[in-house]
């Protein structure tokens, strides 16, 4: 089912444009684009909200238990799967040459929380290759929950829907859909060509399934204005009939669907899906030519008076920017303040219980005992308050980087606007741009090693003391101890949260300035002065020439439309 060669070969030369024209963020596109269509399999997208039972319907397609699952939010790293003779697993880690080859069984230690929390390992890519028959001309991608409070798993989620053809959402009956669902299946639907809705978990509905199913429907009908069949399935005891040599009937009725659509519909929607997203990006190059022939064109006289009102209104555009910058320093400021105060309530709420711990310490007979177990109690209590602080942190900046991203994009648009409208262009010309800061990669504190050691060690004499006597002297000795190394890791918590808020905020005020700088250089740069006429003219050939590529993509997308709807008996 391998997409058309007009269309690879019109991707293509949009990255190629989009190069030629300084549109980098256009380029990036065209190039992830490319990238997205490998071997012409169909992407699928199994997304969803956390604890819907994504990796367990994963599972279930499969057949086998490949993806972990639990109790707790689980995946953390988006992974893809696609058919292969050999089972085989390829993670891709940032800043390593080559591709990690792992057992299947050490999945877990990549894409969990508990193995990789926050995704510290760096972890790009998983590939993973399993022969599945149901994998033949697809590639299945187990993601993120959204809406759990590791807001870079809802990140991660977002991050992964650009690259589907088709989407499965995964909703539930404890709780049904919700509104948080809801504006996510309206970011699926925008982003694929074709939406499946599964019902998981549905032994747990009883009784009251069909009624689940019916309020499903009906709330994806009145927020999508679509008319979608929500299929009822329950992935663990399909799981267990598979594991018994069985076939659960409400699992066997979904795979049946999908099984149709793969060899129905499968190349017409991974040709639309991909004409799809190069539209939008031939609407992107062919506004900016626009923009910069009309400037061309105009006598210089003109050319520098518009110039001049267009760096006016763009003054107005950087006064919206530059408090922008500082709303979002004063945003971090205030959580970190939160993250402090919380840390402060903490130690208090803590203190106590930590403290009783010198009885118990100084009845370990054994020195080295005694070290280990009081690295222990400290690891114990630090690390829980650095998951209640990190889960702070998540809630916070999720809030934050949404906020902000959002005002961040209105204002780039405001400047393409500025530009076209300079130019006596219509501004709806440029399509919308949606912007996101970087997930936060909060670690907090490097080390919760206690700095006590040596006076552990040193406490060789009052070992010799008899029992009683050697009690009473390491219950003095350790309750200094253990306040001390307990406000001493409150600092060190203290200075990693000023230290990791403060790399964020650098990172997206970097992203707004680029992205809005961007904008602002591409646009004025329409209204340059030119060094005489024979510049204007070749610089004029040149776009002219730019405009009949971009309108030759822009037919080979629709030549490749035609083509593919007379393959599939569509035309």
């Amino acid at each position: 089912m391998p997409p058309s060669d007009a269309l690879l070969d019109a991707v293509r030369s949009l990255a190629v444009l989009a190069s030629e024209l300084s549109d980098f963020q256009s380029e990036e596109r065209a190039s992830q684009l490319v990238g997205q269509i490998p071997d012409g399999r169909l992407n699928l997208v199994v997304a969803g909200q956390f604890k819907r039972g994504k990796s367990s319907l994963v599972n279930a397609f499969l057949g086998a238990d490949l993806m972990p699952t639990g109790a707790l939010p689980l995946t953390s790293v988006a992974t893809g799967i696609h058919y292969g003779e050999e089972p085989k697993v390829e993670v891709s880690v940032r800043n390593e040459e080559h591709a990690r080859i792992v057992p299947p069984t050490d999945l877990q230690l990549y894409v969990t929380e508990s193995f990789n929390p926050h995704n510290r390992l760096n972890v790009e890519r998983i590939d993973v290759t399993w022969p599945s028959e149901r994998l033949r001309g697809i590639a299945l991608f187990d993601t993120p929950g959204v809406g759990s409070v590791y807001e870079h798993n809802t990140v991660a989620a977002f991050a992964a829907l650009p690259r589907a053809d088709a989407a499965i959402l995964v909703v539930g009956p404890e709780p049904p859909i919700g509104r948080e669902e809801l504006e996510y299946a309206r970011e699926v639907v925008a982003s694929s060509e074709r939406l499946f809705v599964v019902l998981n978990k549905s032994d747990l509905a009883g009784e009251s399934l069909g009624e689940v199913l019916d309020f499903t429907r009906r709330s994806l009908a009145d927020a999508l204005a679509l008319d979608i069949e929500v299929i009822s399935v329950s992935a663990t005891r399909a799981r267990s009939a598979q594991d018994a040599g069985g076939e659960d009937f409400e699992f066997a009725r979904l795979m049946g669907v999908l099984r149709s659509f793969v060899a129905d519909s499968g190349r017409a929607t991974l040709d639309a899906s991909l004409r799809r997203r190069a539209t939008g990006i031939v609407e992107r190059l062919d506004a900016l030519t626009s923009l910069q022939l009309s400037a061309l064109r105009m006598p210089g006289e003109e050319r520098r008076r518009r110039r001049e009102a267009l760096e006016e209104a763009l003054q107005i555009v950087d006064d919206r920017a530059r408090p922008l910058e500082l709303a979002l320093d004063d945003d971090v400021s205030r959580i970190q303040l939160r993250l402090e105060d919380r840390l402060d309530r903490m130690h208090d709420r803590d203190k106590g219980p930590f403290m009783a711990n010198s009885t118990a310490l100084a009845s370990i007979r054994s020195r080295a005992e005694r070290e280990v177990r009081f690295e222990e109690l400290l690891g114990n209590v630090v690390s829980a308050w650095r998951v209640e602080a990190l889960a702070l942190a998540d809630d916070e900046l999720r809030t934050c980087g949404a906020k902000n991203a959002r005002l961040a994009a209105d204002i780039e648009r405001s400047v393409w606007k500025a530009g076209l409208e300079a130019a006596n262009l219509d501004p709806s010309l440029i399509s919308e741009h949606h912007l996101t800061f970087s997930p936060a990669s909060l670690k907090l504190v490097a080390s919760l090693v206690p700095t006590t050691g040596l006076e552990l060690l040193i406490g060789f004499a009052i070992d010799m003391l008899p029992s009683p006597m050697r009690r009473q002297a390491l219950t003095r000795r350790y309750s200094p101890m253990l306040e001390r190394e307990l406000d001493s890791a409150k600092g060190k918590l203290r200075y990693g949260i000023a230290r990791d808020l403060d790399a964020w905020r650098r990172s997206a005020r970097e992203t707004m300035r680029s992205t809005i700088g961007h904008a602002r250089s591409v646009v004025l740069g329409a209204f340059q002065e030119r060094d005489g006429s024979d510049d204007e003219k070749w610089a004029v050939l040149a776009l002219e020439d730019a405009r009949r590529r971009i309108g030759a993509v822009r037919d080979s997308i629709a030549n490749a439309a035609t083509d593919g709807a007379a393959k599939t008996g569509k035309a």
